[in-house]
């Protein structure tokens, strides 16, 4: 289906009742969320374009005329490849017998029996698209130790006016006991499925946070994402994307809260609160202004407890809990280190990422770092992380290759992403655009380049991660002309540097030269090796195409860069002298390498490189 088709789709509508036996579970078994591709519908060329489709089941008051809205994101479901700004399509059809026909002139799509069957006006197969059911990551997730349960299933006396559902579930209409200042709180909740219910009316409750703050609750499945829409903040905030689930699933909410600050009777600083829907960052840091509408008590310099909003419908609950007064929180950042690769010194994978991690873990900030060599074990060490850190072989080797699906929800619920030489490489193609999605810039074959050379940062810009590094020159294997995003939007180049023309002595190959880069190099152009990117899921990432040699890291501020933006990505503040970290010397980077010195192996020159980064 071409671009244009699919902007002007006009949809032919068939009419024919259900009987009102069939109704109800002919709407229900419609609805939800389809993912597939279409033939030739990718505007910007490169193969078939992912969609995900969410499709709503609607009917009048009295039940009658039955439809659906089939409403396709362009790049995937929302928060699975599809953000806000990307392109959306949304036209109704009746349901006719359970199955739901579009029509734009000979061009047939057809829903029935769990697929979207898409067929070009010669009637060839353009696509299928197949029904897939998501699950919150936090779905079921237990409460940790000295955690605050306030439900958990046995009953609801932890609520004033707490009344149980039945099957273990907390009624609406209720305010928790106990009130909480700062806190990080869990909870599940279920919309009802209400076809013939509309806007404000269809599942509507609400999470107010402190009786102050509401995060709403609403059948908003399919909608574009309103602050009066789930995952919105009630007249304060829209979400960064509609995370919401089709009702009658089980969905998460989990808020990490600061309360406001007060001197005296006067407000000094607005609450904050970071939201993730379902697992997807819908709130990042957001400043609470006021207290929102229906509010149960003023904004005030006191703690307040968790009220679930009774709006008439009957929304259910389970497994709340709160964990109290966090403090400073403790950040993670995971390290996936490739194996042995180019030699002793070279591609040094482990040994990189355990000084890095040591720096990390030495440097006084509240975040903690752990290093896996290899994919982890562990399948859930990237649930709770805030950061994942990779420094391996790229291209077909990468370890992300085998684990992307794994992947897209954690980038999608807000994972930062640092990538080290090699691994801002994948294959071109599907891997690519991920992680050029994930990353803001990656290596692409036949169109960026991996030359040694001396990269000659002369300036850097007003950004944290630049935070205490000067200007500096090393050589390197410097991999550049990298693919960025349309625009350069959400980069920002962090070291930058004119090639000089010897990058361009080897013949065209995939890594090795092409037209696009030899023109560039002519015109001398600045080419970014390092850069920071700020995702529209919120989170945030850094490529660095460094690090081949490995006796580098003893350079301060090559190495300081890069803990900075280790810093950043994971949302702390960066120092004003950069992230400190202890002096390398010959046997500090000698520890934990994976090969051994060859016979030609020369320690004092080395270490003569090593003395010279110091002056």
């Amino acid at each position: 289906m071409s671009r244009a088709s699919l902007l002007c789709l006009q949809f032919t509508l068939l009419c024919a009742p259900l009987t009102a036996q069939a109704f109800d579970a002919a709407l229900a078994e419609v609805q939800g969320e389809y993912v597939g591709e279409l033939k030739g519908a990718n505007p910007v060329g490169g193969g078939p374009l992912p969609i995900g489709a969410q499709v709503i089941a609607s009917c009048d008051k009295d039940g009658a005329n039955p439809r659906v809205r089939m409403v396709m994101h362009m790049g995937g479901l929302p928060g699975a490849g599809w953000r806000r700004g990307m392109m959306r399509v949304s036209k109704e059809s009746p349901l006719v017998d359970g199955v739901a026909t579009f029509r734009d002139g000979k061009r047939v799509a057809t829903i029935k029996d769990g697929a979207i069957v898409f067929l070009k006006p010669d009637g060839a197969l353009e696509g299928v698209f197949e029904k897939v059911v998501r699950a919150s990551p936090t779905l079921g997730a237990a409460p940790p130790p000295g955690a605050v349960v306030l439900f958990d299933g046995s009953s609801a006396e932890a609520f004033e006016g707490g009344r149980l559902a039945g099957d273990g579930l907390l009624s609406v209409g209720c305010e928790s006991k106990q009130g909480f200042g700062d806190h990080r709180l869990h909870l599940e909740f279920r919309t009802p499925f209400m076809p013939s219910a509309s806007g404000q009316g269809r599942g509507n409750s609400g999470v107010y946070v402190q009786g102050r703050y509401e995060c709403q609750v609403l059948d908003s499945f399919g909608l574009v994402g309103r602050q009066n829409e789930c995952g919105g903040v009630y007249s304060i905030a829209a979400p960064i994307v509609n995370a919401c689930l089709p009702p009658g699933q089980w969905q998460t909410y989990d808020i990490e809260f600061k309360a406001a600050r007060w001197n005296g009777a006067e407000k000094s600083q607005d609450a904050r609160m970071t939201v993730h829907l379902n697992g997807i960052l819908v709130h990042d840091d957001v400043a609470l202004t006021h207290a929102t509408t229906a509010a149960k008590r003023p904004e005030a310099d006191s703690a307040g407890g968790l009220y679930l909003q009774d709006h008439g419908n009957p929304v259910t609950y389970r497994n709340i809990w709160v964990v109290e007064d966090r403090g400073e929180y403790v950040r993670k950042a995971v390290f996936v280190s490739g194996g042995p690769s180019h030699g002793y010194a070279s591609h040094e994978h482990r040994a990189g990422c355990m000084l890095l991690a040591d720096a990390i873990n030495e440097s006084g900030l509240p975040i903690e770092a752990e290093v896996h060599v290899g994919w982890p074990d562990d399948a859930d060490a990237l649930v709770d992380a805030d950061v994942l850190v990779c420094f391996a072989d790229g291209g077909g080797r990468h370890p992300f290759m085998r684990h992307m699906d794994a992947l897209e929800p954690l980038m999608a619920r807000g994972l930062s992403l640092v990538c080290l030489h090699y691994a801002v490489e994948v294959p071109k193609g599907k891997p690519g655009d991920r992680l050029l999605s994930w990353l803001g810039g990656y290596f692409e074959t036949d169109w960026s380049v991996n030359p040694h050379w001396q990269a000659k940062f002369r300036a850097l810009p007003g950004h944290p991660i630049s935070r205490g590094v000067r200007p500096f020159s090393i050589n390197d294997e410097w991999y550049f002309h990298m693919r960025f995003p349309l625009g350069m939007q959400g980069v920002t180049p962090i070291l930058s540097a004119t090639a000089p023309h010897t990058t361009m002595r080897r013949g065209d190959g995939p890594h090795s030269g092409n037209d696009a880069v030899r023109k560039s190099v002519a015109r001398q152009e600045p080419q970014h090796v390092g850069w920071a990117y700020r995702r529209a899921d919120g989170g945030r990432a850094f490529g660095f195409t460094g690090a081949h040699v490995h006796w580098n890291w003893a350079h301060r501020d090559f190495r300081t860069v890069v803990l900075n933006a280790i810093a950043w990505c994971a949302k702390l503040e960066v120092p004003a002298q950069g992230v400190p970290s202890k002096t390398l010397d010959l046997q500090a980077l000698q520890a934990n390498q994976t090969g051994t010195p060859g016979k030609n192996f020369d320690a004092a020159r080395v270490e003569k490189l090593i003395e010279s980064f110091r002056r």
